[in-house]
């Protein structure tokens, strides 16, 4: 089972289209369109292509079509994406994004430089701009590819890289003593499989999913496959995540991934993943995108499986 990696919530719509939430639930009440999906808290989340068919209904609408004839014409594939139905991307505004940069970058030349305290003081305000899941989501991601791309082209040696990582490390570590479990949220195990001793997403995707309220079983990297299934019979998760560079790592283990009843699978590896013929699977998935889209969809394959 494959889920597209882009699934957005209706403020990102918004941002994405110019049409007002309230317009947005008003067409698909009369008009039946868009169709979004709901998450387990019934949120409406669109496909990146529902939102590319929206912007191309408001295209011709401002070229004078009626709404109606806009949608049949958009449904049928009869109406050629106009210039202004342009490829949807990641709304950013400048303003925001040129300071966001540079705090990264400041910390960054601190941890480079072995200055914690430093490093401490420009992450701490960052953390005074933005929410904990903000970080989460924009600044520990950038953080983390950074510090790795840096080290493969050789901008920094392995005493800055392994600096620079256990000290984002630690922070986020931070999170696991937020003990924020909410009542009948879901139990989540994550891990890598044999032979991935990359941690970075998903030790950010735990952070995440702490401050979501979700019961985290967060049990680190190169974990054999029978002491996964061990700890899958002692836990009873509700889904099992799985990081992944090389997509090896997954297809050899495939066999034994099956014998969980929710996986999904993240990470590099997706890329190489979803051009493999792979045995069809009930149980295991393949889940990108960022975080906020990356657990919308673990929310649907879980409210799928009740």
């Amino acid at each position: 089972m494959v889920i597209s990696d882009a699934l957005l919530d209706i403020d990102q719509v918004n941002q994405l289209t110019g049409l007002s939430q309230a317009t947005l639930r008003n067409w698909e009440k009369r008009y039946g369109f868009p169709k979004p999906q709901r998450s387990e808290g019934g949120h409406r989340l669109y496909h990146v292509e529902e939102v590319q068919k929206i912007r191309e209904v408001v295209s011709l609408c401002k070229n004078g079509i009626k709404i109606l004839e806009a949608i049949e014409r958009v449904l049928k594939g009869t109406s050629p994406v106009s210039d202004t139905a342009v490829a949807i991307s990641q709304p950013t505004s400048p303003v925001f994004v040129e300071p966001l940069n540079e705090g990264i970058s400041q910390v960054l030349k601190a941890l480079y430089k072995y200055d914690m305290e430093l490093a401490e003081q420009y992450l701490s305000r960052l953390g005074m701009r933005l929410s904990e899941t903000d970080l989460l989501e924009m600044v520990y991601p950038k953080l983390l590819m950074k510090v790795g791309e840096d080290w493969e082209n050789s901008r920094i040696n392995i005493a800055q890289e392994h600096f620079s990582w256990n000290f984002l490390r630690t922070r986020l570590l931070n999170y696991f003593k937020s003990n924020r479990v909410g009542v009948n949220q879901p139990k989540v195990l994550l891990t890598t499989p044999p032979g991935e001793l990359h941690e970075g997403g998903l030790i950010v995707l735990a952070a995440y999913l702490m401050l979501k309220g979700w019961q985290v079983y967060y049990l680190g990297v190169n974990l054999p496959m029978d002491d996964l299934l061990h700890a899958y019979e002692g836990i009873e998760p509700d889904i099992v995540c799985l990081s992944a560079i090389e997509s090896e790592n997954i297809e050899k283990n495939w066999n034994e991934l099956e014998k969980m009843k929710c996986v999904v699978v993240g990470g590099p590896c997706l890329a190489e993943l979803r051009v493999q013929e792979l045995p069809e699977s009930k149980h295991i998935s393949l889940v990108g995108g960022n975080l906020h889209s990356a657990v919308a969809q673990m929310e649907l394959l879980l409210h799928s499986a009740t």
